[in-house]
């Protein structure tokens, strides 16, 4: 018996190092299916958002933020400082300056170079979302699940085709990130992960101030840990709600949006709110007759809004009853309401459920269907694993269907907006829109019908006044012009642009004193604009004053470096000073750029001998 006992160790060692080597082959096996899986959904993904690549601008927010922004063409220190002083498109967001900036490096302002960005974006959050899923639940098939259904889900299509929701897409991606690194910090208990978290926080919100709400998810993912409150899990918190406070104040210093004028009271706002979760609940699971914008119900409100606070409490009740899945429905739903919380602070002009609202919080509602799916694709009863396997096959190819056709209709702003229209009649800014796009191809009868159209829908909406005096300028009539920019000055004190054009306007009207003070207005707001700068150094010619007129002409060419009416008036302006060759030169090279009246300046002066 006693030598059996050193024969048996060996066996034991061999035993124990097969044993490992089966689990460090499993390990393998399994990391290469993850790997194989996400690539087959990034694919995927990339598949069913390709042929949005090759559209066009969408003349709403597009233009401010990327088009006539002159700041996103040069990474230069004063850029870079107005980046991070001064709000793009009434909302703090320094980092998607930095990212339209990185797109024009490239793409020298090439549409196709901002839609690229953005599906590269989408294609990083949803490896972030396979992550994210995976780390939290710990298993495969709800991580491939939710990273599928984000990725494909035609609702999302507004914030990915659209180049101005870049802040939706960059905002997610570093909340992403942040609450990667957060259970990281529960699953090894240092302090680094922490400190990343809080980093990424804070890009989150330099991206988008919806982000504010990053807190509140994780205090979500503490509840789904299963993690205590305590003293501690509160003091680890006191950073990331710091960073939220002071983005909420800055936010609202900078937000200044058309709010509807249907005079909502307290209880209509919370009826708005109950109704947006469910059209966006609805939308999950039958994303049809989606819209840019949807159209806000007249006060008082129809009756059938005061069913749907019940309804979802209801419904919310019967998934809660599922004793297996309370833990997911409730960190699920506690997801998805936090996520939708911010978009029902201020009611934009774009509708109270517009498609982007819901990028980053679909996420919870897709977990929940996950699990329930999950639950039904292991049931003993065969025909319910088929029926679930057939339904989340008919799912996939119904929504990436829904998503490459919904691609097509942001081909322009002719499409999106007309697409809007037909589908919600009575939003305004739809109108407007259409009629940015086709002011700028010169069709400005069209033009002027739909700001007409935009300002019977809403008397408020001053860009659209803005542009019917930009309308009546082109036609010549100034004085019509002028009215409609004083109407919008006054109501926007601090716009730039509406300074600006109605300076245009007091320059043809001959009212150079009256031009030179709202010229001076406009640059103070924006000190970008290099139009500005172009008419008072016209004005300021006029008045007498070259010298000065040609220290702001080398600022609007600074700005613009090829600027050919700069040149031309800066070459007037010099020859007013008695500088017969630099004026020369200047005529010379707005003639090079393009520009009739430096060929005319060039043949009167004799410049060209």
């Amino acid at each position: 018996m006693t030598p059996a006992r050193p024969a048996a160790r060996p066996a034991t060692r061999r035993n124990a190092r097969a044993a490992v080597a089966r689990g460090a082959s499993d390990e393998a096996q399994d990391r290469t299916l993850r790997r194989q899986i996400l690539f087959a959904i990034v694919a995927v993904a990339f598949a069913v958002h390709a042929n949005g690549i090759g559209n066009g601008f969408v003349y709403f927010d597009d233009p401010e933020g990327v088009i006539d922004n002159i700041s996103i063409r040069e990474f230069s220190a004063a850029n870079i400082g107005h980046w991070f002083t001064t709000p793009l498109q009434f909302m703090y967001t320094p980092l998607v300056y930095v990212s339209y900036a990185v797109d024009y490096l490239f793409g020298q302002g090439a549409a196709g170079a901002y839609h690229f960005t953005n599906v590269v974006l989408h294609l990083v959050n949803v490896v972030l979302v396979f992550l994210l899923t995976r780390r939290l639940i710990g298993r495969l098939f709800p991580a491939a699940f939710v990273a599928a259904a984000f990725a494909i889900h035609p609702v999302n299509v507004d914030t990915v085709a659209w180049i101005s929701t870049r802040s939706n897409l960059l905002a997610t991606l570093f909340s992403l990130a942040a609450l990667l690194a957060y259970l990281r910090r529960l699953e090894s208990e240092r302090w680094p992960p922490l400190v990343w978290s809080m980093l990424l926080f804070g890009l989150a919100v330099l991206s988008k101030s919806t982000a504010v709400v990053l807190p509140l998810m994780l205090f979500l993912v503490d509840f789904f840990r299963g993690r205590p409150l305590s003293r501690r899990l509160l003091l680890e918190k006191i950073p990331f709600l710091a960073v939220s406070a002071a983005a909420v104040l800055v936010a609202l210093n900078v937000r200044e949006d058309v709010v509807p004028p249907q005079g909502y009271t307290i209880l209509d706002r919370f009826l708005l709110a109950c109704s947006a979760v469910g059209n966006h609940l609805v939308q999950a699971v039958y994303p049809l007759r989606l819209s840019l914008a949807y159209e806000y119900p007249h006060a008082p409100l129809p009756w059938a809004y005061f069913l749907v606070p019940l309804a979802l409490a209801a419904g919310a009740a019967v998934l809660l009853l599922v004793r297996r899945t309370r833990r997911v429905v409730v960190f699920g739903l506690g997801f998805f309401l936090v996520g939708v919380a911010p978009a029902q602070a201020v009611l934009l002009i774009d509708g109270y459920h517009a498609n982007r609202y819901v990028y980053l919080p679909y996420l919870g509602l897709f977990l929940i269907a996950a699990c329930f799916a999950e639950q039904a694709i292991r049931h003993r009863h065969r025909w319910l694993r088929v029926a679930a396997i057939g339904a989340m096959a008919a799912f996939v190819a119904f929504f990436a269907t829904l998503t490459v056709i919904r691609n097509t209709a942001w081909r322009d702003t002719e499409t999106i907006m007309s697409d809007a229209i037909a589908k919600e009649p009575g939003v305004a800014f739809t109108y407007n829109a259409r009629g940015i796009a086709r002011f700028r191809d010169g069709r400005y009868g069209g033009a002027t019908a739909d700001f007409e159209r935009t300002v019977a829908l809403d008397p408020d909406f001053m860009l659209a006044h803005h542009y019917l005096g930009m309308t009546k300028y082109h036609n010549g009539d100034y004085s019509g012009a002028l009215t409609e920019l004083d109407n919008v000055v006054s109501r926007l004190p601090t716009f730039a642009a509406g300074y600006n054009e109605r300076g245009k306007t007091r320059i043809a009207l001959r009212d150079y004193q009256g031009a030179y003070a709202d010229l001076s207005t406009a640059v103070q707001y924006d000190p970008q604009l290099a139009e500005a700068y172009y008419l008072r150094g016209v004005a300021g010619t006029e008045l007498g004053n070259p010298q000065g007129a040609v220290s702001d002409l080398n600022t609007a060419i600074g700005l613009f470096p090829g600027y050919a009416d700069a040149y031309h008036q800066r070459g007037v302006a010099e020859s007013r000073l008695g500088d017969t060759r630099a004026a020369c030169a200047d005529w010379t090279t707005a003639a090079s750029l393009g520009s009739t009246a430096a060929n005319t300046a060039i043949a009167e002066n004799h410049c060209t001998g």
